[in-house]
This record gives C-alpha cells, structure tokens and sequence, in this order.
C-alpha cells in the first residue's frame, strides 16, 4: 500500500505544474488540441476526467448523506444527554477532497515522466468553468468552438454509428436530434462567454475552422497561452501529429 505522505508529495507536485482543460460543444476540435499539446515533450495531455459531470457530483452526494447521517446520531445523542462528536464535513473540506482526488489523476500521468504542464480534455465541463475554477484557481482553459450546424450533423452521424438502436429511438428525426443539440450548444458558448467576462486571461478560444485553416498558427497560439516553448519544426511536427 502506498504511503500516505508519499500520496500527499505526489499530489502537491501536481500543482506545481502548469494546469489546463480543453472543454467546447465539439469531438473533432477538442480531439486535435489534445493531441497537438500531447505531442509536446513538455506537456502531458490526457482525457476525459470528467470530474464536474461525474466525480464532483457523487463525492459531494456521499458528503452531503454522511453529514446528514452525522447529524440524525448527533442529535440523538444530545437528547440522551451524551457528548457529540464534530463529524461532517464543511464546503471548504468537499472543495480540499475534490481537489485532491483531481491531484491523484493527474499524479499517476506525472508516472511516465516529469512534464511542467499537465492538460485534461473532457468537452462537456464546458458549462462547469466555474467550479473547475474554484478547484484549481491556478487553472487555464482552453475552449474550442465550432460552427454549430457542422457539430450538429457531426454529433448526429457519430451517435448514429456508435448506437445499438437507443439513438434513433430517442431521435427518429436529424430535427429532433438539432432542437436538443441546439439548446446544449448555446449553453456551452454561454458559459465560456460569462466565464471570459471574469477571467479573460485564464482561458483561451479556438476556433475548430482556424485549426483547418492555419494548424501552425493555432498550435503556436495554444502553447504561448500555456507559455510552454518550441520552435518552429517542434510546433510543425505537434501540429502534423494532431
């Protein structure tokens, strides 16, 4: 069993580094900055975590039902006239959980070798900048946009293929798919919108039709945001790679 102190190490190595998320309404934009960066010695970048959609919800959903737990056998202990102990936790101990469970993810990339910057992809915690943000303050983010009637006929071919017949159940038409997609879409630019007004400097756009139309000029850009060097033949062959 590993040690604890030594567990603990490798997690404030890990915010030692420089820190990112690539988030966006796209598959195919988000694909292509992940691999670009990964490509580079100097970065890690891996996916999809998907700590605001699935992690972060059901820690906070076991903290809330233990602190309730604690609660009800706090409260009975005082009517029976016995000392109850201070179990539960505050928002402050749920955000140092959560921090750190995203510390040991990272910390097992970190296992291959030493990188300055460690980068995760998952699309959908577009809409959860802000609770990303409250985690790793230190974070940046790199949010890739695409137009939304390509992503949507994208999005409609991919899960066509990918379904075992669920799909086309829950969508008989490509209108019904765009009604819903459409609605995601314009919550995920939202977010990212009301994020920059705050945080213009921490987080990035990238358009998914300059990535097709000038690779070099979009890796250069991604890396200077994340202030991770490389000549001209390095970004090329990071570009060619993605």
């Amino acid at each position: 069993m590993p040690d604890f102190r030594d567990a603990q190490e490798r997690v404030a190595q890990v915010f030692d580094k420089r820190i990112g998320f690539i988030v966006g309404a796209t598959r195919w934009g988000t694909a292509w900055v992940q691999q670009c960066l990964d490509a580079h010695p100097d970065v890690c970048a891996k996916g999809e975590g998907h700590f605001t959609d699935i992690l972060f919800p059901q820690v906070a959903e076991l903290i809330e039902d233990y602190n309730g737990q604690c609660e009800k056998i706090s409260n009975r202990l005082e009517v029976a006239g016995l000392p109850a102990g201070q179990a539960g936790f505050t928002y402050d101990d749920t955000d140092h959980l959560l921090r750190n469970a995203l510390g040991l993810t990272f910390a097992r990339w970190l296992a291959a070798g030493d990188v300055p910057c460690l980068v995760e992809k998952t699309p959908e915690q577009v809409v959860s900048l802000d609770i990303l943000s409250r985690i790793v303050p230190e974070a940046r983010f790199i949010h890739v946009v695409r137009d939304g009637r390509d992503e949507a006929l994208a999005a409609w071919e991919f899960n066509l293929g990918l379904s075992r017949g669920e799909f086309p159940q829950t969508y008989p038409t490509f209108a019904d798919f765009v009604e819903v997609f459409a609605g995601n879409w314009n919550r995920s630019i939202d977010a990212a919108r009301r994020f920059a007004r705050v945080h213009g400097a921490r987080i990035i756009q990238v358009r998914a039709e300059d990535i097709t139309r000038d690779p070099m000029r979009e890796a250069r850009g991604l890396f200077q945001f994340l202030e991770i060097d490389g000549d001209t033949d390095l970004l090329r062959a990071c570009a060619d790679t993605a």
